[in-house]
């Protein structure tokens, strides 16, 4: 299975990641595991009448993007595995957005890992995100939070 994964189709959070895990972990090796798991709301900073969302992306920069992080991350931090799932298209509140989870032989590393990995993917990934309102009005979110 991939590292990276970037669907256009709902994600089940709990069976990727334990597809994932079964088919490419060693738990009598990796002792920690930290999982981020994000879901779409409908409220941002202003509005709490979100409706839909449309991430758009270019397939083959994304994805290199997501592997490139992943390859540092995993080096810097001596982990075992990554894993990063990420929507595009368009989605819903409650929908599943992202996974990062991380494997590693201790908590320390993989917990941080997690953050370093969600703070990159929010703030430099290319990914574009476009929210749609109860009134029918739209706006590109220019900051992520």
């Amino acid at each position: 299975m991939d590292t990276v994964i970037l669907s256009s189709k709902k994600i089940n959070s709990y069976e990727l990641i334990s597809d994932y895990e079964g088919n490419n972990c060693d738990l009598a090796i990796s002792g920690g595991q930290s999982i981020f798991i994000g879901y779409m709301r409908k409220t941002n900073s202003c509005r709490n009448d979100i409706t839909s969302m449309i991430l758009e992306f270019y397939p083959k920069m994304t994805q290199k993007y997501l592997e490139n992080l992943c390859d540092k991350v995993k080096h810097d931090f001596c982990l075992d595995n990554i894993l990063i799932a990420h929507r595009v298209g368009e989605v819903f509140p409650e929908d599943c957005l992202v996974i990062i989870a991380c494997w590693s032989k201790h908590r320390k590393e993989c917990t941080q890992a997690v953050q370093i990995i969600l703070e990159d993917l929010k703030h430099n990934a290319p990914l574009w995100k476009k929210e749609f309102y109860s009134n029918q009005d739209s706006n590109w979110v220019e900051k992520n939070t």
